[in-house]
């Protein structure tokens, strides 16, 4: 059982670590507008995010999930949002079904970490992380400083409620009836209607957290057959294209920078963004200008390509500009952190929920230890990271 679990996670951990790759040499005249861009339009990452509101109701910032850096983002933001009239946060990491969980805990008098964990634990029981059970923390610590009288910060759960008992083998997984079954009714038009309910048609605005292919609002996420090494069709059934199809450009596309998918496929190891063009110039930034936010679209930052990214298929000329509207760089991908896995998050009370709701079968009759073990591995930024370094 425990050796099946590693070799899933060696495998993922190999996509991230396999022959390693240099940055590109940046052609000179390029390289300085990409530089004098930078500094004269400089904003650090924290306020470029909230100047999108200025023209912006719903801004989706999307991630490469287990990044400790731009989880801590989030947390810091949320009393920038609050500060400057945006009171909702939507999030990936809670489910519609337990709004009443969190309202409460935002809400309480005194900090429950327990249920903060509970909600992390049923929305997915492998992300038992301390930096994002820690958005909801950051969250009440706000509230708690909000008079009784004064509104308070909210945070909107997005995600569904799938059953994982229902998958036994790698078969069910494959079997379309049976996923229906997992998935109960759910999907990404879900989310994205808690956003138009609870929001827009409410005249409010909302910063929504999540992993970068729910975030995408224009463009269309590519779906690829490796095996025939040719491109399927778009994917048009994403968080944020359902929202951008009700208010257009009213709502955008933050992305923080981490690696990208190969253009051989989703599987294969992954490479760096715009082909490793930013990366290289922000390498020979002065530091003071290498945290930072800025737009794509219209400005020479948005023709950078993606040649190497499975991101340019189904598109004649892909750019940066048509991946996403707004860029967050902090670092160099080799000085990312993973976010920290909480020990005992899976523990006796709560261990036979977890087997049951591991999408991953082999699951079943894994230990405390192996469920700890496994969310060590998937957060070891480092070495999934290594071949960037």
């Amino acid at each position: 059982m425990k050796n099946r679990i590693l070799l899933l996670i060696i495998v993922t951990v190999l996509l991230g670590c396999s022959k390693k790759i240099s940055l590109p040499t940046v052609e000179e005249s390029l390289r300085v507008k990409l530089e004098q861009y930078l500094k004269h339009n400089y904003t650090t990452p924290e306020e470029y995010v909230i100047s999108k509101f200025n023209d912006h109701d719903i801004v989706f910032i999307g991630e490469f999930h287990r990044i400790k850096q731009n989880v801590e983002l989030i947390q810091h933001l949320i009393p920038m949002l609050y500060k400057n009239g945006i009171y909702i946060l939507g999030t990936e990491f809670g489910r519609r079904e337990d709004q009443h969980l969190i309202d409460s805990l935002l809400n309480s008098a005194r900090y429950d970490e327990n249920l903060a964990r509970r909600i992390i634990f049923n929305q997915f029981v492998h992300w038992g992380y301390r930096e994002y059970v820690d958005i909801y923390r950051a969250a009440w610590q706000l509230n708690q400083s909000i008079s009784e009288q004064g509104r308070k910060f909210r945070i909107l759960g997005l995600n569904d409620s799938p059953d994982w008992s229902i998958i036994r083998s790698q078969k069910d997984r494959e079997d379309p009836a049976i996923m229906r079954k997992v998935w109960r009714g759910g999907g990404e038009h879900l989310w994205a209607k808690v956003i138009l309910d609870e929001v827009v048609a409410k005249g409010e605005k909302a910063l929504i957290y999540c992993g970068i292919h729910h975030a995408f609002t224009e463009y269309k996420q590519p779906i690829f057959d490796e095996q025939k090494k040719m491109f399927i069709r778009f994917e048009e059934g994403r968080m944020g294209n359902f929202v951008y199809n009700k208010i257009g450009k009213r709502a955008i596309t933050i992305y923080m920078h981490a690696v990208w998918p190969s253009c051989r496929g989703y599987s294969k190891p992954n490479v760096y963004p715009t082909d490793g063009i930013i990366d290289a110039v922000m390498a020979g930034m002065e530091p003071k200008y290498q945290r930072v936010g800025f737009d794509t679209r219209g400005t020479p930052f948005g023709k950078l390509p993606g040649e190497t990214s499975i991101y340019k298929h189904g598109y004649v000329d892909f750019s940066l500009e048509k991946f996403c509207d707004g860029y967050i760089y902090q670092m160099p991908l080799s000085k990312y952190e993973g976010v920290t896995p909480i020990k005992g998050f899976i523990n006796n009370e709560n261990i036979d929920r977890a087997r049951a709701q591991s999408p991953n079968p082999w699951f079943r009759n894994a230990t405390i230890e192996d469920f700890y073990d496994a969310s060590r591995q998937s957060a070891d930024i480092k070495k999934r990271f290594a071949r960037f370094w």
